[in-house]
């Protein structure tokens, strides 16, 4: 492998696979905005979209332990083309319109979403260097979000201009211009991103598996929490603006994004690469998360509102990555992929969860009691990190 180029989060290999993973949540989100509108026109009722729609996230958090298992058997190289290659099949298989066809391509979207995002986060770790892992995660991270900033308003736009099935074959040609792009990346790879090691030999099997699990559990139980909080401004914060007489919800929203495109960028270079677990960076950022409904509670101000959202884009810039980062350095390489599939998939049941528990509080109570409900959430959290002890990276 060339050194320069395993250096660099800004080598072509590492740029080539933001672009494929920017063009793959692209027509995701795509779909996220478009599918509604035409289940809708093909007579479905709001159950049966929300139906359709949830099988996307549901399947896919529960397969994603079992992702990471499958490729860490069997590599990550194979596994992404075979999941760029069924995703362009699915987004084909849209133009049939069909309620039902729209739900086992939505499920089947899940179960590609989950192997696809564990390939691409091993990917980056294998092309670059530890010291630029965090760097590389960061941007990663970075490129799947873009697309949320502009997407909405492409389809919207585009649902006015073009009829359905136009649509769906524009989606379906932007799957397999992603074939090319990620095919050209898989003749770039290295044969080291092919099948890990069964087993390092290193230490007994109980010992390997306690310290696994260890490692594993207080961060993936951070990222957890934190995202039941993360979940509280997309799904309520329209409403309880609303309900309050005021229409500020998109001054919040374009901050929080702002703040959250800049930090993650030019703050992936602070993010730790070192295996050791950056308790003070973490608690910092728990803070972060914990002021923004915090603030919400006190006052709903412009000042205020905008305090609130760069509070919580600080946090969603940097909790993910730093996490992530954290824990393919202390878990067993053998088991990394495994490892990230549990870490995504707690995040996944937080905000899932963390939006259902919620919205009962706000219903049973008030907007006011939720949101204290997410400042002691946030309270928890911070006295978990403060209380886990860090793990040693595993030496290879």
């Amino acid at each position: 492998m060339n050194a320069i180029a395993k250096e660099s989060p800004f080598s072509n290999r590492a740029v080539w696979l933001y672009a494929v993973a920017f063009v793959f949540y692209a027509t995701n989100h795509m779909l996220i905005i478009a599918l509604p509108f035409f289940s809708q026109s093909l007579g479905a009722g709001r159950s049966e979209i929300g139906m359709i729609m949830g099988a996307y996230m549901f399947v896919s958090m529960f397969l994603r332990p079992l992702a990471g298992a499958v490729v860490d058997r069997y590599g990550s190289k194979k596994i992404f083309m075979v999941a760029l290659i069924l995703n362009a099949l699915v987004l084909t298989s849209y133009t049939l319109e069909n309620l039902w066809a729209f739900a086992f391509m939505r499920a089947l979207q899940g179960a590609i979403l989950a192997f696809f995002s564990m390939t691409i986060h091993l990917i980056i770790m294998d092309l670059l260097t530890d010291k630029m892992r965090g760097q590389g995660l960061s941007l990663l991270s970075l490129s799947s979000m873009v697309p949320y900033t502009f997407v909405p308003a492409l389809v919207l736009y585009m649902k006015d201009e073009v009829s359905m099935t136009s649509m769906l074959l524009i989606f379906a040609g932007l799957g397999f211009c992603n074939i090319l792009m990620g095919t050209r990346l898989y003749r770039d790879m290295d044969v080291n991103l092919a099948k890990k090691s069964e087993d390092t030999g290193d230490g007994s099997q109980d010992v390997k598996e306690k310290r696994f699990a260890k490692a594993l559990f207080v961060p993936s139980m951070i990222m957890l929490l934190a995202s039941i909080v993360f979940s509280v401004a997309p799904t309520f914060l329209p409403l309880y603006l609303e309900s309050r007489g005021l229409g500020s919800a998109p001054l919040y929203f374009l901050t929080e994004t702002a703040v959250l495109i800049v930090i993650r960028f030019f703050g992936r270079k602070y993010i730790p690469s070192t295996g050791t677990f950056p308790k003070w960076l973490i608690a910092a950022l728990i803070v972060c998360f914990t002021l923004s409904p915090l603030l919400l509670s006190w006052s709903l101000s412009t000042p205020v509102l905008i305090l609130s959202a760069i509070c919580n884009g600080l946090a969603l810039s940097l909790l993910y990555p730093t996490l992530m980062t954290y824990i393919s350095f202390v878990v067993p390489e053998e088991n990394r992929g495994y490892s990230i599939g549990w870490f995504i998939a707690a995040a996944d049941f937080g905000t899932s969860s963390g939006a259902f528990f919620m919205g009962w509080i706000a219903d049973a109570l008030s907007y006011q009691a939720m949101l204290g409900a997410a400042v002691i959430v946030g309270m928890a959290t911070f006295i978990l990190a403060l209380l886990y002890r860090s793990q040693k990276a595993v030496v290879k």
